[in-house]
């Protein structure tokens, strides 16, 4: 029997790692004011800001810098950006923002009304919400198709940059031990057998575009037993890696939605869906050599199993050498995410039976380890976010 791994965002934010989108829009945002207030003006597909006052602080009590400009929308809201009076709560009176902000894209208007401390928004989602939108009951609304491309197009280029920027994490003992463990045969439902085994081959299948997961591999010098015949596959691309591009959008070709454009005949709407840039390399025909080699016994390690890559999961959980999804779930005995991504998991399943055979129960389930991050400085630190694997950067 194999193991396939399954590694999504939440995996990252374990190592501490700020890889959610609420951290990156924030980031994006610092980024883009400083520019502003550096040179007088910023613009870009996706926003545009002035600066109006000569010192851009001039007379905001409580804001020493651009990040504590951008942290106070944060905390109260990013649609008071574009006001032109800032009421600070502590006082009494409203202070003449330093800054004139316009937004140039749908998409970005939905992102920041929906980013705050108090909610996590989800970029590729947000993103098929709005493409369906364009496929109305009046028609196909091609400018605003086009526009939503031209601003997912951005993001993913200023993304990319920002998971660069992030430092290297720490190594857990946790984990290593999790990629070195044996099958245990009794949590595969219909086993003969109650002994352990070892892995003829794993595959970690890596959603997140960072190389943590990859860190636990070369620290060791000698591969043991489960891990003898590894490798790793990034299914969604890798940052810096030309031939291998971030792949960024929506993966659900089971939608009726997506039905609808396809009988549309409008191309542009498969401009950022996913399974068209799966064919720019043999990633995904890797996979399906090696789900359709022998039995597999899956992984879950802080992938939120959600609808933005529902046909690759499905194809996965679904298949008929699948015989067990083990999940690592974040949080403790008491409180935790399994059963959210039992419901998850669920809708990649037709056949709900093989489905409540396939999950190995919560007894037989154990959290996923948090390890903490190496202290670096940042050019534009973003505020600290509490733990939350409910979002993630795939």
């Amino acid at each position: 029997m194999n193991r396939l791994i399954l590694v999504g965002n939440g995996f990252d934010l374990a190592h501490g790692l700020k890889t959610d989108y609420n951290s990156f829009i924030v980031w994006y945002l610092t980024k883009c004011f400083t520019e502003a207030s550096e040179k007088g003006s910023y613009e870009d597909e996706l926003i545009k800001v002035s600066k109006l006052l000569h010192r851009w602080d001039l007379g905001l009590p409580d804001f020493n810098s651009i990040n504590d400009y951008i942290n106070y929308f944060y905390s109260n809201n990013f649609d008071m950006l574009q006001s032109e009076m800032i009421k600070v709560k502590s006082y009494n009176q409203r202070f003449q923002n330093p800054f004139q902000f316009k937004i140039n894209s749908r998409l970005m208007s939905t992102l920041l009304k929906k980013c705050s401390v108090q909610n996590w928004v989800d970029i590729e989602n947000e993103f098929y919400e709005l493409l369906k939108k364009c496929n109305g009951l009046t028609g196909i609304n091609l400018s605003e198709l086009n526009e939503l491309n031209i601003s997912l197009r951005k993001i993913i280029e200023q993304l990319e940059l920002y998971l660069n920027s992030l430092p290297k994490p720490n190594l857990s003992a946790g984990y290593s031990k999790i990629l070195k463990s044996y099958i245990e045969i009794e949590e595969i439902f219909d086993a003969k057998s109650k002994f352990i085994d070892t892995p003829k081959s794993t595959l970690i299948l890596n959603f997140n575009y960072t190389s943590t997961i990859e860190q636990y591999l070369k620290q060791l010098t000698t591969l043991p037993a489960p891990l003898k015949n590894t490798t790793v596959n990034y299914i969604h691309g890798q940052i810096e890696d030309v031939e291998n591009p971030l792949i960024f959008g929506f993966g659900d070709e089971l939608d009726d939605d997506y039905k609808k454009m396809e009988l549309s005949k409008t191309n542009e709407f498969f401009t950022f869906i996913k399974s068209f840039w799966y064919f720019k390399t043999s990633n995904y025909h890797d996979l399906i050599r090696f789900i359709e080699s022998d039995e597999y016994q899956i992984f879950t390690l802080g992938h939120s199993c959600g609808l933005s890559d529902r046909t690759l999961l499905s194809m996965i959980f679904e298949h008929t050498n699948c015989k067990a999804i083990k999940i690592y779930y974040h949080g403790d005995k008491e409180k935790n995410d399994y059963r959210r991504l039992t419901q998850e998991i669920s809708r990649h399943f037709k056949d709900k039976s093989a489905m409540r055979k396939k999950i190995t129960p919560f007894d037989k389930s154990f959290s996923m380890p948090q390890v903490s991050l190496n202290p670096r400085p940042s050019v534009h630190p973003s505020p600290t976010l509490r733990t939350q694997p409910d979002t993630f950067l795939k």
